[in-house]
């Protein structure tokens, strides 16, 4: 069963194109569309929408209620396997389950703006109430404003946890290592690694024999995307010598 909650909260709906700053020249993308409740309040405002949204029993909903909508293409597919249209924001209420693959998956877009509902405990981590790994993400390539909380009861089923809204800017700069890593998060690291010497002027067998001397070799043949915070951390002091992004 998909993780769907849909948005009743017609104040919170409006409030999210108001955070998102939604204007008649943004080409929008929204995941996880549902039965199109804030989609409605998009597309009379944006130029171009493109919904992706994984059920198909909803998709036949959303051409239904949609169908006089020029603006709005409609795709049936993964958003986290799916190659995303060209947008220059994404809003979103977004299901708990892809919150973190989206997130590793937007370092390789270019945009102004993401504005998301998710889960407060989710929200939490990229703030860094804690140590995690996606606070290290988040470090490299975003700017995370904490907008305000959002209730079950704004949902139909309500979920068990409370939500947020938040908004995402992109950071112009960041750690160049972590960004240059994690932009290749579904390699192997001693793959990802060699990319990032080699364009720091080494040859590949320079480049292999740095690796092989500075990290354990039970790290290189991991994604990167499934590396722990450790053994991120250890990674980032094998190259940089420091264990924080920010030292």
């Amino acid at each position: 069963m998909l993780d769907q909650h849909f948005m009743t909260d017609t104040e919170l709906l409006k409030e999210i194109t108001k955070v998102a700053d939604l204007n008649k020249t943004d080409t929008v993308l929204e995941i996880g569309a549902g039965t199109g409740n804030l989609t409605f309040y998009i597309q009379k405002i944006a130029k171009e929408v493109t919904v992706i949204e994984k059920d198909k029993k909803l998709i036949e909903i959303l051409s239904e209620e949609f169908s006089h909508a020029k603006n709005l293409t409609i795709i049936n597919a993964d958003a986290v396997a799916a190659e995303f249209p060209k947008f220059n924001k994404c809003v979103s209420n977004l299901p708990y389950t892809i919150c973190e693959p989206l997130m590793w998956k937007f370092t390789r877009y270019k945009f102004e703006r993401l504005v998301f509902v998710l889960p407060k405990g989710f929200a939490e981590l990229l703030l860094g109430k804690k140590p995690s790994r996606l606070k290290l993400l988040v470090d490299a390539f975003y700017e995370v404003e904490y907008i305000q909380d959002v209730l079950p009861s704004s949902f139909e089923p309500q979920p068990k946890v409370m939500s947020a809204l938040i908004r995402i800017t992109p950071k112009k700069e960041g750690n160049f290592f972590l960004r240059e890593f994690f932009a290749q998060y579904d390699k192997k690291t001693k793959n990802a690694l060699r990319e990032i010497l080699m364009k720091a002027g080494l040859s590949k067998s320079e480049a292999k024999e740095q690796i092989l001397l500075k990290i354990k070799p039970s790290l290189l043949e991991k994604n990167i995307v499934i590396l722990s915070l450790e053994e991120i951390k250890e990674v980032i002091k094998g190259f940089t010598g420091k264990e924080k992004q920010s030292l």
